[in-house]
């Protein structure tokens, strides 16, 4: 039972990791955002807030398509999923900033 328990845990985790939103956060957004000189945790609160807008704006089948542009090169997807980012830096770094 407890092998069965193991899989299930197994098989959510790489669900989870075949997903576009958290593919984007994990292997683009994170890292491009401790590039820019943020730390771990700025750049961990910044992408969780895009991959939520993000989810909110489009399915994970147009998503995946969005990605997959971005990915490619394209222009177009990279200033979309930019906008998403830069939005979510203002905002979490204006609560930063103006912490009591």
């Amino acid at each position: 039972m407890l092998l069965l328990g193991l899989g299930t845990v197994s098989f959510a985790q790489n669900a989870d990791a075949a997903n576009p939103f958290t593919q984007f956060r994990n292997n683009n957004c994170v890292p491009e955002a401790k590039k820019a000189g943020l730390t771990q945790a700025e750049a961990t609160q910044i992408c969780n807030c895009t991959v939520q807008a993000l989810q909110k704006k489009y399915s994970t089948q147009a998503f995946s398509n969005l990605y997959a542009q971005y990915r490619n090169g394209d222009n177009n997807a990279r200033r979309t999923l930019t906008r998403y980012g830069q939005n979510c830096s203002d905002e979490v770094l204006d609560n930063i900033l103006w912490e009591d």
